[in-house]
C-alpha cells in the first residue's frame, strides 16, 4: 500500500496539471497568491486582452521594475515561455497590466486561469 502511493504521489509530481506554475514579469516571479485577478476582456477595437491585477506588494515590485527598465523590452513569461516582451514606455503604476495579441479569447481565459490559479474574479456580486 506505501508504494502505491508513493508511486501515484510520484506520478503527480511528474504531471504537468500538478506542477507549480511560473508566471514571471522579466525577472520577477510572481506567485498565485499575489494575483488578485486575470482575465479576457476586449480592446477597443474587439481584439482579445489578458488583463492581469496584482496585489498591492506585487504592484509596487512591478512599479519598481518597469521604472528601471523603459526604454527596454519586458519579457513576460508563463512556465518559460514568452508570451510577449513590450518595450515599457513608462512605468507601471496601479498594478494592472494588460497583455495583448493573444489569438483569441478561448486562448486569453486559458492563460488567465493558468497565471491565476482560479475563475476570474465576478464583476459585480449578483454572479
Amino acid at each position: 500500500m506505501t508504494r502505491l502511493l508513493m508511486f501515484i504521489a510520484a506520478l503527480m509530481v511528474a504531471s504537468p496539471a500538478f506542477a507549480a506554475r511560473d508566471f514571471r514579469i522579466g525577472p520577477e516571479r510572481f506567485a498565485e497568491a499575489e494575483i488578485l485577478d486575470a482575465r479576457a476582456v476586449a480592446s477597443v477595437d474587439g481584439m482579445p486582452v489578458l488583463m492581469i491585477t496584482l496585489a498591492e506588494t506585487a504592484a509596487s515590485r512591478l512599479h519598481q521594475l518597469t521604472s528601471s527598465m523603459t526604454g527596454q523590452p519586458l519579457p513576460i513569461l508563463l512556465n518559460g515561455k514568452e508570451l510577449t516582451a513590450p518595450i515599457v514606455r513608462e512605468p507601471i503604476a496601479g498594478g494592472v497590466l494588460e497583455i495583448s495579441g493573444l489569438p483569441d479569447f478561448r486562448e486569453c481565459e486559458r492563460l488567465a486561469r493558468e497565471i491565476s490559479g482560479k475563475d476570474p474574479v465576478p464583476d459585480s456580486l449578483e454572479e
